[in-house]
């Protein structure tokens, strides 16, 4: 019994030998492969939820419930809200006299031709869907489609803002009209890069971590059976089962974003596209809270000992690479934000700078507050991330080099022995001490490292000297 335990134990560790040799765990454990644009869902199309390639899904989750829900099929939610705020946008703007549109009165005469209208064109959609649907299944091109048939269109409309802020900075002009349209384009970039990254791919790092040479078995199965109680936990209101990342939406957000609503009256127009884009930033602060769990347990797990480096590891960064994966991406979602950070400043606070300068504190405060500040909070996560991802997993490995060197030196002494006067003899130590000078002390190539940090500052760079 105990011999065919070894033997279990010595395969798992061979294939993990060459899972790290020839492939990575920083891949999704779903069915499917390809670029993150490709990652979420298309309803119908593709099914609501995920389908592993092999066994089981894993243990840990990182959001569950409707957080990931919406996750996994945020194309199609996405689309859903703007089919709804770019209408009543575009009837508020008409209505207002800063949009030149007319709006036509619905009678009985426009209903009776609208309703078979719609009828007729649904029927035709179901068709199509009945004739290509079959065909895309086991294929992810419609998700390309129906991402960038979504992006373009935005990331024209955040263009154009731009461009309308650049020409009429100083003005006192209002923001375009497709000012928002930098704000989805944002949700639906940021939104697959997690889904991608953060929900399929760290999901299937974290339950594979265990199996390799570069974790301590033991400590590292107790942190895993911890996170499967922290990451995408639940709670309970009588009957009813609530994410924990709704739930902290709901309490944070939900009272800010009625406030206006509440204090100025609007019509059913404005509320309408005001609750449509509610509803989107509600899910962002859902998402933004699964990812700072996430992130905080990553933290963790550099701060424990479960992690051991292994200086000639296959992947060529002493089996931290993915790893460094993990860091990157996290990264690439806060490059994102920051684009989005400094769009915002440009394309409404410039604009929003009242005529007569920030005279008023309370006027100077809440203009600070809102286009500067996110600025700030842009510059300090980065600072943070940095330190708490690339810093702290080169600070790991060089310590690990370091044992290492003590280790075969040690070693070295106890073979050949020591001279009267106690000096360990040269051609004993310098062998093993010049094999490990080489040997990595980064999650990714430096090169890659000095890439990310000139990144990093385009946003700030953009915001306060373009």
């Amino acid at each position: 019994m105990v011999e065919g335990e070894t033997e279990q134990a010595q395969g798992e560790e061979v294939r993990a030998e060459r899972r790290s040799e020839y492939g990575s765990d920083w891949q999704r454990w779903t069915d499917d492969r390809g670029p993150f644009y490709r990652s979420c869902a298309v309803p119908p199309v593709d099914d609501r939820t995920e389908t592993p390639a092999e066994g089981e899904r894993p243990a840990v989750q990182f959001t569950t419930g409707i957080t990931r829900a919406v996750l996994r099929n945020l194309p199609v939610a996405l689309l859903a809200v703007l089919a709804v705020y770019v209408p009543t946008t575009i009837v508020q703007y008409g209505r207002s006299g800063r949009l030149a549109v007319s709006v036509p009165s619905i009678g009985v005469s426009t209903a009776i031709v609208a309703v078979p209208g719609l009828l007729v064109g649904g029927l035709w959609l179901y068709l199509l869907y009945r004739l290509f649907g079959s065909r895309f299944r086991g294929s992810t091109v419609h998700r390309s489609v129906v991402f960038f048939a979504t992006a373009i269109p935005l990331a024209a409309g955040t263009v154009h803002a731009a461009y309308v802020a650049w020409t009429n900075a100083g003005t006192g002009a209002d923001p375009a009209a497709t000012v928002q349209a930098g704000y989805f384009l944002f949700v639906l970039v940021a939104g697959h890069l997690v889904y991608d990254g953060l929900a399929l791919r760290t999901e299937n790092l974290l339950a594979n971590l265990g199996s390799t040479t570069i974790v301590d078995r033991e400590t590292y199965e107790a942190f895993y059976d911890d996170l499967t109680e922290t990451l995408g936990d639940t709670i309970s209101f009588g009957p009813v089962e609530l994410p924990e990342s709704v739930t902290f939406a709901v309490v944070v957000a939900l009272v800010p974003i009625l406030l206006p609503m509440l204090i100025t009256p609007w019509s059913w127009v404005g509320t309408l596209s005001y609750a449509a884009y509610s509803l989107v930033t509600l899910f962002v602060v859902a998402v933004l809270y699964d990812v700072f769990m996430l992130v905080y347990a990553f933290t963790e797990l550099l701060r424990s000992d479960a992690l051991s480096y292994q200086p000639f590891h296959p992947d060529e960064h002493g089996g931290f690479r993915d790893l460094g994966r993990f860091a990157t991406r996290v990264n690439a979602i806060l490059l994102v934000a920051g684009g989005y950070v400094a769009y915002r400043f440009y394309a409404e606070g410039i604009l929003n700078l009242p005529d007569g300068g920030l005279g008023g504190p309370l006027v100077a405060v809440t203009w600070v507050v809102l286009y500067l500040g996110p600025v700030a909070a842009y510059v300090f996560l980065v600072l943070f991330w940095l330190y708490h991802s690339f810093w702290r997993l080169h600070r790991r490995m060089e310590e690990g080099r370091r044992e290492r060197m003590e280790e075969l030196q040690r070693a070295a002494r106890a073979q050949a022995g020591e001279d009267a006067d106690g000096h360990t003899e040269l051609e004993t130590d310098v062998p093993a001490w010049e094999s490990l000078q080489s040997a990595p002390t980064w999650p990714i190539k430096r090169q890659s490292l000095f890439g990310i940090i000139v990144v990093d500052a385009v946003p700030v760079i953009a915001t306060f000297v373009l």
